[in-house]
């Protein structure tokens, strides 16, 4: 039987004098930012890749959103007219286009809001790092495209396959690995708050590095510092290589397989250095989670889970 709010929800549905008043959708963004939609969104303008990835997995649509190198892109939004890129916006495109919704991310979009909020079109900001994000935004995003089951559907068959996956772990195993960032200008430690954590973690792996004093500039990083990785002593040297991988191969030659106290660290040693590939341990992959957390499960348990090279 419907519960109340079923009831009067489809009470309203069926008056059309109530129904003009009747907000589509009110949600609270990931920036704290309530939102109200009055109708489904028809002209939804995307200005990050993960989030775009998101609409059109939940069989969403946008018209238009922001060019960003590197980033795969769903094939049916190849063609979609551009804003500028992601970190570049160009707001008077943006404007130009009347978007009746715009999401952008937190990091990079927050200060788009006085413009947006000045020409009255919703605005709604969502982060993405990781699986909790994900099983928030997702219903969420199938609500805007009017496929709210189908998002639950999927979230469940993800969560089923990961459970498959990790159900096969050791009881006795919590190997321990430290994540590395290399950019082409820095090196730093992953202390917190990214998807290759998460996924480590769900493989019942510890981040020695937690323990790590953070960086000022960013919370979930702390600087790198070799002694501080010999001392640390992990089973495994992870590395993300952020932007073009060349660049980063070549940062690691030069800064770190370059120093002789690297080859001794027994993660090298032992060939538990890996370099992670960035779209399903850096960026995140949302409802291919499942090929993250196997992945990392046959770099780590090659008995258990079959070989991953």
């Amino acid at each position: 039987s419907a519960s109340p709010s079923q009831e009067s929800a489809q009470t309203a549905a069926a008056s059309p004098s109530q129904q003009s008043t009747q907000a589509f959708l009110t949600f609270q963004d990931d920036a704290g930012r309530a939102v109200t939609l009055q109708s489904k969104p028809q002209r939804i303008v995307v200005l990050s890749p993960q989030l775009l990835d998101l609409l059109y997995e939940v069989d969403g649509s946008a018209m238009a959103r922001t060019s960003s190198p590197g980033a795969d892109v769903p094939e049916q939004a190849k063609n979609l007219e551009s804003v500028g890129g992601m970190t570049t916006v160009n707001t008077e495109k943006l404007l130009s286009l009347k978007p009746d919704l715009v999401l952008g991310s937190p990091t990079f979009h927050r200060d788009l809001a006085d413009v947006l909020d000045a020409s009255h079109i919703p605005f709604a900001l969502f982060s993405l790092s990781n699986y909790k994000d994900l099983k928030k935004t997702a219903p969420l995003f199938g609500k805007l495209a009017g496929t709210e089951d189908e998002a639950n559907e999927k979230l469940a068959d993800l969560d089923r396959r990961i459970g498959e996956l990790t159900a096969k772990l050791p009881a006795d195993s919590a190997p321990t690995f430290v994540m590395l960032n290399v950019t082409p200008s820095s090196i730093s430690v992953q202390r917190t708050n990214t998807v290759g954590l998460e996924v480590a973690d769900m493989l019942r792996m510890k981040n020695v590095a937690e323990t790590l004093e953070a960086s000022q500039k960013s919370p979930s990083t702390a600087p790198y510092s070799l002694e501080k990785l010999v001392e640390l002593d992990p089973d495994y040297v992870f590395i993300l290589i952020h932007g073009a991988k060349a660049d980063g191969e070549k940062k690691l030659q030069s800064d770190l397989a370059s120093q002789p106290a690297w080859s001794s660290l027994r993660a090298v040693k032992e060939k538990r250095m890996a370099i992670l590939p960035s779209d399903l341990l850096l960026s995140n992959p949302g409802f291919r989670l499942n090929e993250s957390v196997d992945y990392l499960a046959k770099l780590v348990y090659p008995g258990i889970y079959g070989d991953g090279q």
